[in-house]
């Protein structure tokens, strides 16, 4: 059977082996490539790897385009498509089944092994992992392969979000209760790429994750984590650190995935969004020379609105600003000022206004920071006051440019937040609509008889409902 490669994965750090997956969903819950005696120690790092070339590479593309962050520039129209929503099935179907058969069916095998043995340091860190990136997964398509998926040949029916998330955080709760400091628990040590085996780390990650996840129900019922959300916020040990993949070479098969991508292998195409860059022009935000390289003509911070690139025949992406992101940039799974928003939003809903405010303007510091700008480098009563939920998501939005887009793009459906983005001049859509998730991958709907039938783009995620 045609079996398809897939660069540019394990490649990112120079040791790891390619995952590879055949046209069928029946085969890529195995992967030929890991051999059964594969230890943990290698496996992981592959799975690691996998995540972070989808979500720092299409997906994060995908968020910052559709929460206007990013332009398509004019002369090129390699990503016109995203900016009208005029999408197919076919798009990202590659990354779903990259992530199916690399990153998931990875972390899969390490959970399994490790449980059979007793090694939790192995098994908790792939099963946050393997967690995170199904969270993501659901959060696209709302429905996804889950409690059948990843076993062999059986052919997978597909579960709703809510299931997904309710069995996720359980597992994460399993996982974090057991004993890591018996006989048979291995450090992981270098090859935890994030961490480097740190288990306090991965605790504070993992608590971090649930108040994600927890705060993705509020538009269902505010109440059904409310214990538990509380709880987090009276231990408050969530991460203070980036959780970053950071293991790339300066060298085409180690770039970091945007700039391989969108930068190196096809320039010319991306530029800021209008948007966004007369909201840091008008707030006089000195992040936008940080987020943004400077226009190659005239060392000018220009954007260009949705959908507009076709209206300036002699220009090129030259004449605009373009992302500051270089083949050796990060990839994040959190940030620490995502972390800093998340727990300002679940103080804004579950404690008290007065914390929520100071915790809004200690992520704004930390992002600031973390730009390598003082902290002190914007007056935020005067600039940015804060204006509960609202604020704190616009300033969770331009802290996540060039870091989390996709998240980004979730937190607009949750919330509605920014709400001054710009009609696309492209849009496919009617009036102000805009798309809500994914179509379900055409390789799905050609080898799985069980894919749910098509749901329109524009239709909200069960937590966006």
């Amino acid at each position: 059977m045609k079996r398809l490669k897939f660069y540019n994965i394990a490649a990112f750090i120079g040791l790891l082996f390619l995952s590879s997956c055949s046209e069928s969903f029946f085969d890529i819950n195995h992967d030929p490539n890991n051999p059964s005696e594969a230890t943990p120690g290698l496996v992981l790092p592959s799975a690691l790897a996998n995540s972070a070339y989808v979500m720092g590479g299409y997906y994060h593309a995908l968020g910052s385009f559709w929460t206007q962050q990013y332009a398509q520039a004019p002369a090129a129209s390699q990503w016109a498509d995203w900016e009208s929503y005029n999408l197919t099935n076919v798009d990202f179907d590659r990354q779903f089944t990259l992530l199916y058969a690399g990153g998931l069916n990875d972390y899969e095998y390490v959970r399994k092994n490790t449980a059979e043995t007793g090694n939790w340091k192995f098994y908790a860190i792939a099963t946050l992992m393997q967690a995170y990136t199904f969270q993501v997964l659901a959060d696209l398509y709302d429905q996804i392969p889950f409690r059948e998926a990843l076993k062999g040949n059986v052919i997978p029916h597909y579960d709703n979000g809510q299931l997904v998330y309710d069995s996720l955080l359980a597992r994460i709760d399993y996982a974090m209760s057991k004993d890591f400091t018996g006989s048979t628990v291995e450090n992981p040590g270098s090859s935890d790429l994030i961490f480097g085996g740190n288990i306090d780390d991965w605790k504070a990650f993992a608590n971090t994750l649930k108040l994600k996840m927890y705060l993705r129900y509020v538009n269902v019922n505010p109440n059904t984590y409310r214990t538990e959300i509380e709880a987090l916020l009276a231990e408050n040990k969530f991460l203070t650190k980036d959780a970053k993949f950071t293991a790339f070479k300066e060298e085409q098969t180690g770039y970091n995935p945007f700039y391989n991508t969108f930068v190196d292998r096809l320039s010319g195409n991306v530029v800021a969004n209008k948007t966004f860059i007369d909201l840091l022009k008008d707030k006089n935000d000195p992040r936008m020379a940080k987020i943004f390289n400077p226009s190659v003509t005239g060392s000018l911070y220009n954007g260009i609105a949705a959908g507009d690139n076709k209206n300036h025949p002699t220009e090129t992406s030259k004449n605009y600003a373009t992302p500051a992101i270089k083949g050796t940039s990060p990839v994040y799974f959190f940030s620490k000022e995502e972390v800093l928003f998340l727990i300002a939003e679940a103080q804004a809903r579950y404690g008290t206004a007065s914390d929520a405010e100071s915790t809004y303007k200690t992520a704004i510091r930390a992002s600031l920071t973390s730009l390598g700008l003082a902290a002190d480098a914007i007056d935020i009563d005067a600039t940015y006051p804060y204006n509960g939920i609202r604020s704190i998501i616009e300033q969770k939005w331009i802290a996540q440019a060039n870091k989390n887009g996709i998240e980004a793009f979730f937190d607009y459906n949750r919330t509605g937040y920014p709400n001054f983005f710009t009609r696309s001049l492209t849009s496919v859509l009617n009036g102000d609509e805009r798309p809500k998730r994914l179509y379900f991958p055409s390789r799905e709907v050609n080898s799985n008889p069980y894919t749910p039938a098509r749901v329109d783009l524009t239709e909200p995620v069960w937590w966006a409902k």
